[in-house]
């Protein structure tokens, strides 16, 4: 296990501290849990309902090509 110093406001801290006092867990526990979470947040593939809601295109398909020409027009 690798150890760091983050400097952080007081106000922060003083928060972080009182935060993980009432739920019963060390802040180092909690920063830990929470960098895990987000590492295992974005190693998930995105549904495909947000990718057709966000308008990413997967690389190689058809359409990339009149997509890409339809903002270049757009926004000349």
């Amino acid at each position: 296990m690798s150890t760091i110093t983050v400097p952080l406001p007081d106000e922060d801290l003083d928060f972080l501290r009182a935060y993980t006092s009432a739920q019963g867990i060390s802040v180092e526990a909690f920063l830990a849990r929470q960098a895990r979470n987000l590492r295992e947040h974005l190693q998930r593939p995105l549904h495909p309902d947000v990718i057709a809601a966000s308008g990413i295109i997967a690389p190689g398909l058809a359409c990339e090509e009149a997509h890409r020409a339809h903002l270049e027009k757009k926004h000349v």
